[in-house]
């Protein structure tokens, strides 16, 4: 749910604070959940994103990131350094599309509830706008940012999911290398917009606090695996004890 630059930036940080990661798979790992090949309208997706984000039924954390840690990483030792990394990455994506769609998405169809209603397109394409124009602004403003001395020159030549074909992830690391890399109207016009639906202080919070959250579900792991569908639910029933 968050935009593929937000989930870099967060990369970016995590890599400062987690020893011994591959940079370029965890990079890949951190967009690797994205990559469902998308038909034509960019509407539905091969493999769908119930598979491709652990679909959940809990109403509150949509995203089962730990039915994913169990099956997918918690086996895998950091000495295997790229699988270990693009996994790691992976399983980052989940947890920051939990926390995108909770203090993000969620309480922005609330506030806009009517014109969601009424006309449900408009709403995201608008919504959009803004998520993206901040991407586009990030990377130009950034030359320094991971996603132009990292993921720019990233290559997926291994598959390490049984239920995502490798060309599905290297046709995603593809198009989003190509995509921020446009120069036209359409990105100057992200300069002048208003972001009132994002503003760009509030991307810049979600990204610090959930770079933080992540730190914290690491270290946790390290100890134990919570008996829980997603780390969060846990990280909120401790918030909640006296």
């Amino acid at each position: 749910m968050g935009t593929w630059i937000c989930h870099l930036r967060i990369a970016e940080k995590l890599l400062e604070k987690i020893d011994g990661l591959d940079p370029q798979m965890f990079a890949i790992g951190n967009i690797a959940p994205d990559s469902g090949i998308p038909d034509e309208n960019w509407r539905t997706f091969n493999p769908p994103k119930h598979i491709t984000h652990f679909g959940n039924e809990d109403e509150t954390w949509g995203i089962a990131d730990l039915d994913f840690y169990r099956k997918y990483l918690a086996e895998v030792s950091p000495m295997d350094r790229e699988r270990y990394s693009f996994l790691l990455g992976y399983f980052f994506h989940l947890i920051t599309d939990n926390l995108w769609t909770v203090e993000i998405w969620r309480p922005h169809k609330e506030k806009y509830a009517e014109w969601l209603d009424r006309d449900a397109d408009d709403f995201v394409r608008e919504t959009k706008r803004d998520w993206y124009g901040l991407d586009f602004i990030y990377v130009r403003d950034e030359p320094h940012a991971l996603f132009w001395q990292v993921f720019l020159h990233c290559t997926y030549e291994t598959n390490y999911l049984d239920f995502m074909p490798i060309e599905a992830v290297q046709q995603r690391v593809a198009y989003i290398q190509q995509f921020y890399q446009q120069v036209d109207d359409w990105v100057q016009a992200a300069y002048l917009r208003p972001y009132t639906y994002l503003p760009q202080a509030r991307m810049d919070q979600f990204v610090m606090d959930t770079t933080e959250k992540l730190i914290g579900v690491y270290k946790q792991l390290q100890v134990q695996i919570p008996d829980s569908r997603t780390i969060l639910a846990v990280l909120d029933d401790k918030k909640a004890q006296p």
